[in-house]
């Protein structure tokens, strides 16, 4: 929030509106991909802000579940500290409610692309040596799957979503990879 402050202005301003809202449409897409293609190593040093706000994820080595030296601390859906939501206004704030919407609706925008996107993945993996693929075989492509979660109704996904951004709302598990990567960082 220091930072959108800083660099936004006051909360109130229109340069600081723009700035929030194109980092709640940013975010929402950003949080669908993570969570189903499982990118992983989403310690702060690989996300980045542009000038106008958007969020920008570098770094995709670990995907697929595959996870930096097979520490499974990345336990929640996606990313998504309480500093993203202060920068939202908070959870019953118009931007994290905007949010919200953009996330179901990018999560049902690629359900209808479900049998696609599994096939690629599944194409990818064909005699591949990618850890991704390596360490968990045919469960990659049957795990991205069941992420989409098929089987859902267009009235149950509503409360899938809910679930998973209620679940990485906060996560203990992403601040305590953010302070495990910040330490190894700074032993090296």
């Amino acid at each position: 929030m220091d930072h959108f402050k800083t660099t936004y202005g006051d909360p109130s301003s229109a340069k600081f509106a723009r700035a929030q809202r194109n980092f709640a449409k940013s975010l929402a897409g950003y949080s669908v991909v993570t969570y189903l293609l499982q990118v992983k190593d989403r310690h702060n040093g690989n996300i980045l802000l542009d000038r106008d706000g958007h969020l920008i994820h570098i770094d995709f080595g670990f995907i697929l579940s595959n996870t930096p030296g097979n520490i499974g601390f990345e336990a929640a859906p996606f990313k998504l500290p309480t500093e993203y939501i202060e920068v939202l206004g908070g959870v019953d704030g118009a931007p994290f409610l905007e949010f919200r919407r953009l996330f179901r609706e990018g999560f049902e925008a690629a359900r209808k692309h479900c049998d696609r996107i599994i096939t690629l993945v599944e194409l990818m993996q064909k005699d591949s040596a990618l850890p991704c693929f390596t360490a968990f075989g045919e469960q990659t492509s049957v795990q991205l799957r069941e992420r989409f979660q098929p089987i859902l109704t267009h009235s149950l996904v509503g409360g899938h979503v809910d679930r998973l951004i209620d679940n990485s709302l906060g996560s203990h598990w992403t601040r305590l990879y953010d302070s495990y990567q910040y330490y190894s960082q700074s032993i090296l």
